[in-house]
């Protein structure tokens, strides 16, 4: 893993987190050990499961020769009070043995059935002054200049970029990139995808405006990840003779990307049931 572009020696940890049916001590630092490929212990008690825990993210900063430690948690909108408290006993238990631990929380603002549920729910005074100094709301691509192929203030020409430049593949000595490998002759003769930025966002603001959304709106990666598949892999790459994208084309993609989809359900109406 290159970590040149660190400023600080921080050695990161990335888990994933469960929905458990009883938010032990047991099962948090068993998601911990199991991410790490270690083997829990049945019949240990919290306390030793939560000291493996931290064992495991000291000798982590040890074996990279690192200072702090960014224990990276996904899914943290799952969490309870209960794992905010086994956060605070696993934080102790660092602070005691002298290391330095950053906590990044990731919340999914629309992950819960019937309805949002938001970072702004906290956790008491205690705990928010522990874990949520600060936050960070991520949006979709946002759209920049729409005359222009605006490589700084155009997050979705930037990303149409990556395709044409930087990822490759095969991900081996033979790879390309994207854009080269299922539309070769047209890269050859100097296509790229985003030369085709401005008719990609008239598509997409068509299609929004006939759905009464309005007409400009951040792009999800969810849905622009399979837009691109669909144009490079199933419109290009079948086709020798690709030149470059058509409307048509552009909107079969979308379609097939669950964009529209996607975007009214974040639109949705929720029914008022308060008198029911």
């Amino acid at each position: 893993m290159n970590a040149s572009w660190q400023p600080f020696p921080v050695a990161f940890f990335f888990m994933d987190y469960g929905k458990p049916e009883k938010a032990t001590e047991n099962y948090f630092s068993a998601t911990f050990l199991e991410t790490a490929g270690m083997r829990t212990i049945r019949h240990a008690t919290g306390a030793e499961s939560m000291m493996r825990a931290c064992n495991l993210l000291m000798e982590r900063t040890r074996d990279l020769c690192q200072e702090a430690i960014a224990v990276v948690i996904n899914e943290a909108n799952r969490f309870t009070s209960f794992e905010h408290d086994h956060l605070v006993t696993l934080d102790n238990l660092l602070e005691r043995r002298k290391k330095r631990a950053f906590f990044i929380l990731i919340y999914q603002n629309d992950a819960e059935w019937g309805g949002q549920q938001a970072i702004d729910h906290r956790p008491p005074t205690q705990v928010t002054g522990r874990f949520y100094s600060m936050a960070h709301q991520f949006t979709g691509l946002l759209w920049g200049n729409a005359n222009a192929i605006d490589f700084q203030g155009c997050d979705v020409t930037m990303a149409f970029n990556e395709y044409d430049e930087g990822v490759i593949f095969p991900d081996d000595e033979t790879g390309v990139p994207c854009t080269a490998y299922f539309a070769r002759n047209a890269y050859m003769n100097g296509y790229r995808l985003t030369s085709q930025v401005g008719l990609f966002r008239e598509v997409v603001e068509d299609l929004r405006v006939k759905n009464h959304l309005p007409a400009i709106a951040p792009f999800p990666m969810q849905s622009f990840e399979r837009f691109v598949y669909f144009l490079l892999v199933r419109i290009a790459g079948e086709d020798p003779n690709f030149r470059q994208f058509n409307r048509e084309q552009a909107l079969k993609a979308l379609l097939w990307a669950g964009y529209i989809e996607l975007e009214l359900s974040k639109h949705a109406v929720v029914p008022d049931d308060t008198h029911r």
